[in-house]
């Protein structure tokens, strides 16, 4: 099954393969044979859970692990017999990795001493590198004079500054609080759109996925399970598992009961759900996705076609301008809403009439299997 992002091929994984052994004596596939092409001057994020194969792709790619079989072509030229250092690519770590007892300036113009460049236009190009991630005129401070997000700069500036084809990022937001990760999320895409070079960002945080990235990577078990942008893997994901991973939902379990021009109906053990898909067959067993936020207590909040469920109510939870509101369906299955602040009375165990948009409802097929992206 064919999975690729859109040409130009600017770096493709031909089927990589990597396993690793268990002190127990078993094998894992950490790459299970996975293809994927990756256009030049586009964000990409590796995203999924621990153990999902995300870094090793990226640490391969880098040269710092190596594959049993397959192959990586960068511009056209497989790389994957050049050393690490040798590669056009360089990586930006989630622990910074800076020197402690060198400066901001010898740090960021560490890779360009090794290379032996003129002092002139050494000392030009630190400064342009820290200018472009917003640190100009602190060259001559440690990295323990520095905020962690100045030290994330530093290291962006460090990883750049010898013009690479690729940069590679391994979750370096992780260690920053929540509001110093959102604008340096919001620094980075922007870096990249100014560089115009290729990133390739792992994190398992889907927020994080969804805010910065052209592209995402849906990754389980060593497979890809999808590839798109953030608004196809948040509104038509193609598997349970990706549904489930991005973001909050309810997954229902049912089977089409009937079918007519207007749509069909699907049984979820005893409670029916109302959906506009016409590709659905009579008798075919599916999973439906419906997200928190497209139901509503009041019909007038939504727009386009609408059905509606019951729901009873077991808890309600303050998030500001709106409520979360958990309870249960009739056929006792788990159900959550997420709906703005309202006159009408929240009260353990009433029951709600919960609105939702029919279009909006996702489904996915029962049978699924985890894409290999071949090319």
């Amino acid at each position: 099954m064919s999975a690729s992002i859109p040409s130009p091929e600017y770096i493709k994984i031909h089927h990589a393969h990597r396993q690793f052994m268990t002190p127990e004596g078993g094998i894992i596939n950490a790459l299970d044979n996975i293809s994927l092409s990756i256009a030049q001057s586009e964000f990409i994020t590796l995203l999924g859970p621990s153990g999902c194969g995300k870094t090793t792709l990226l640490k391969i790619i880098a040269g710092f692990e190596e594959l049993d079989s397959g192959d990586i072509l960068l511009d056209g030229q497989s790389i994957i017999q050049q050393p690490a250092h040798k590669r056009p690519v360089n990586t930006v770590f989630q622990s910074y990795a800076l020197f402690p007892h060198m400066t901001v300036g010898d740090n960021v113009g560490y890779g360009l001493d090794i290379a032996k460049v003129n002092k002139v236009e050494r000392n030009q190009r630190v400064a342009e590198a820290l200018t472009m991630v917003g640190l100009s005129g602190i060259e001559q401070r440690l990295p323990s004079q520095l905020s962690g997000g100045q030290q994330q700069r530093v290291a962006l500036a460090r990883a750049i500054i010898n013009r690479p084809k690729l940069l590679l990022l391994d979750e370096p937001l992780s260690a920053l609080d929540k509001n110093l990760r959102l604008q340096m999320q919001l620094e980075l895409k922007n870096l990249q759109t100014e560089l115009g070079i290729c990133f390739i960002f792992v994190t398992h945080d889907q927020e994080e996925a969804l805010t910065m990235s052209d592209q995402i990577v849906v990754l389980n078990s060593g497979k890809i399970d999808q590839i798109g942008t953030p608004d196809e893997i948040y509104h038509t994901p193609k598997t349970e598992f990706v549904a489930r991973f991005i973001g909050e939902s309810n997954i229902l379990s049912g089977m089409v009961i009937s079918k007519s021009e207007n749509g069909v109906n699907i049984d979820c053990n005893g409670c029916t759900i109302f959906s506009h898909d016409q590709t659905l067959k009579l008798g075919e067993e599916v999973k439906l996705l419906l997200r928190p936020e497209h139901l509503s207590l009041t019909p007038n909040e939504l727009e386009g076609p609408q059905a509606q469920l019951t729901m009873t109510l077991n808890q309600t939870v303050f998030v500001g301008s709106d409520y979360q509101l958990h309870g249960e369906l009739s056929n006792g299955l788990p159900f959550s809403a997420l709906t703005r602040k309202t006159n009408t009375p929240l009260i353990k165990g009433q029951q709600l009439t919960l609105y939702y948009q029919v279009d909006a409802l996702h489904t996915i097929p029962a049978k699924q299997k985890s894409i290999k992206g071949h090319i």
